[in-house]
């Protein structure tokens, strides 16, 4: 594979120029990115089932009864033995080239990978198998002079000296588009480190990836991809650029309906004609990270600040949204936190991940106005779900690994292992 740099500036750096006459330099400070070219049909034709190996960048994190899939950033799919919670074991890899985002419905895993959107058969972990692919439905390829596809950048995060009118410097100035035109087509990074697609019956709250019935669902940057799952095939209903001025960040299915949260608004879509996708009602609030999380008649959001790369802003809330009307979506309460994540619900208790802050839990017996009961101050949180069938078994993603806890009716945690990141 081949490498060539790119400056990334604009919402992805930050620039501090220190010029002057005498020396003629800029410093600047920066995400630099090496694109990554290749072989598009060698990575499509990746043998699926490899050995386990170590997890190095985690993404996404799927529980299932007795076994954990971790995503491995831009790499595939790690398969963890968890039939004891205290002793989980990584047995196998997932080859899924390009891979950031996947969910699990039944036996079935959805992803996507680089400019395609796959299905794989999982029924047997050990040996998944191809059950479709639709190529280049994300994104058109992008290829270099010498005919090999543009597979990935590579980040680096630098401050240098840039000698004014060098080649370097006049990147700067003038931008690289084709940095700009493969962002804005495939499937960005999370804003959150690693997080939850989902347990059985049970979807995670920073996905971009859902299915409901016969039908799977992407979000892009701007764009919300419709496909219909024919069992060994897959079909794209419909592509329509939903998001002007802000970008698509989560979404999650409730009641036949998809739930957005954007980076300024958490809306409601229907898809009952799956060729023609139709917004039922917006809930604009600031610029900030936005997981969403429907539960009965209730929504709740939590909005994210303070990194100015992925969430710029000043407001870190957890809103309550009466969502009885579809159509009429209503504000009720708007409880202040510190720096909200990923949430999840057990019974009559929301719990909200409040990054290295903690985890706190609210009493929502009264779902419109949930009350705080407790903060664990003790557990970094960027995401948390309950097993799918064990409700005191707690698994929580923090910076360094994934936590599997037992909680008592105190809601005190006892940590039972860890698997490392």
């Amino acid at each position: 594979m081949k490498k060539m740099s790119y400056l990334i500036l604009g919402s992805l750096a930050l620039l501090m120029f220190s010029c002057t006459k005498d020396t003629g330099t800029i410093e600047l400070t920066y995400f630099k990115a090496d694109a990554v070219y290749g072989n598009l049909e060698e990575s499509r034709a990746t043998e699926l089932n490899a050995a386990a190996s170590e997890i190095v960048n985690p993404g996404k994190i799927y529980i299932g009864e007795d076994f954990i899939l971790i995503g491995e950033e831009d790499k595939g799919v790690h398969v963890i033995d968890n039939s004891n919670p205290s002793n989980p074991i990584n047995t196998n890899f997932i080859n899924i080239p390009g891979n950031k985002e996947f969910f699990v419905e039944g036996d079935k895993l959805y992803a996507e990978s680089i400019y395609d959107f796959v299905k794989i058969d999982i029924s047997n972990l050990q040996n998944a198998t191809l059950d479709a692919r639709i190529n280049d439905v994300i994104a058109t390829p992008v290829y270099n002079a010498s005919g090999e596809a543009l597979l990935n950048f590579n980040y680096t995060h630098v401050t240098e000296q840039l000698e004014i009118g060098s080649e370097e410097y006049n990147e700067a100035q003038n931008f690289n588009y084709v940095y700009y035109d493969y962002l804005e087509s495939v499937i960005p990074q999370s804003a959150v480190p690693s997080s939850f697609a989902g347990t059985t019956g049970q979807s995670g709250t920073v996905n971009r990836v859902a299915v409901n019935d016969d039908m799977a669902f992407l979000i892009s940057k701007n764009n919300l991809f419709v496909f219909e799952d024919n069992g060994s095939s897959l079909e794209l209903q419909s592509s329509d650029r939903i998001a002007w001025g802000n970008t698509l960040e989560t979404i999650f299915v409730h009641e036949d309906a998809l739930f957005l949260g954007t980076t300024n608004s958490m809306e409601i879509w229907d898809v009952e004609t799956p060729t023609s996708p139709r917004r039922l009602d917006v809930y604009t609030h600031t610029t900030s990270c936005d997981p969403v999380y429907p539960k009965g008649d209730v929504a709740y959001v939590t909005l994210r600040t303070g990194d100015e790369r992925l969430c710029p802003g000043d407001i870190n809330a957890l809103v309550t949204l009466n969502i009885e009307d579809f159509s009429n979506v209503i504000e009720t309460s708007q409880t202040q936190m510190i720096s909200p994540f990923g949430m999840t619900s057990n019974e009559d208790i929301l719990y909200v991940g409040e990054g290295q802050n903690g985890l706190k839990m609210f009493d929502i017996s009264n779902a419109q106005q949930p009350s705080l009961i407790k903060f664990d101050q003790g557990i970094e949180a960027y995401d948390i779900i309950t097993h799918p069938s064990n409700p005191n078994q707690v698994l929580i993603a923090g910076p360094n690994g994934l936590g599997q806890y037992m909680i008592d009716d105190a809601l005190d945690f006892r940590l039972e292992s860890t698997i490392q990141f």
